[in-house]
């Protein structure tokens, strides 16, 4: 797995309009235990259509995260190459990780911690997963940079930069 704190301080997009700060009582979050520069995920209906974003503020004292939602941003986020699952059991199928691929906020329980976001359109419980973003390069990055991973066994999870949606 990768070291958390490589993701924490990366924001790419820093140009004008590239900032919708949307304040979240930890309670409306999917993961309602949030740390900051991790992907979030607003609870609502229906499955597969929340808000999502980047965490850049925890308030723990009046329990509110402030989540970065514009279309375009760019974070340093930790993906798993899973693809599919078996239904209510576990990770089958998995890829590479390559640029211009779709991510989404993977609710499911087998994701290990510090990692939100998969190649799987759908969780262990075949519900629907919300579309994040796209991988794109960092600004540190080669196209020798990619693909990223074997894409042949499970645990398979890299740092890439997301293009939120």
């Amino acid at each position: 797995m990768v070291v958390r704190s490589t993701t924490y301080d990366y924001e790419q997009s820093s140009e004008s309009g590239r900032e919708r700060h949307l304040d979240v009582p930890y309670t409306r979050l999917t993961d309602a235990t949030p740390t900051l520069g991790d992907p979030a995920q607003v609870t609502g209906l229906p499955a597969g259509s929340q808000v999502t974003g980047t965490i850049v503020t925890v308030d723990a004292t009046d329990a509110i995260a402030i989540i970065n939602t514009a279309d375009g941003a760019v974070y340093r986020h930790n993906v798993r190459s899973v693809t599919a699952y078996n239904p209510g059991v576990a990770e089958n199928a998995w890829r590479v990780l390559n640029i211009g691929d779709e991510v989404w906020y993977d609710h499911s329980a087998s994701m290990p911690a510090g990692c939100y976001l998969s190649l799987a359109p759908t969780g262990t419980d075949t519900v629907a997963n919300t579309p994040f973003g796209h991988i794109v390069m960092m600004q540190d990055e080669t196209v020798l940079s990619y693909p990223k991973g074997t894409g042949l066994a499970p645990g398979d999870t890299h740092v890439c930069a997301v293009q939120q949606l």
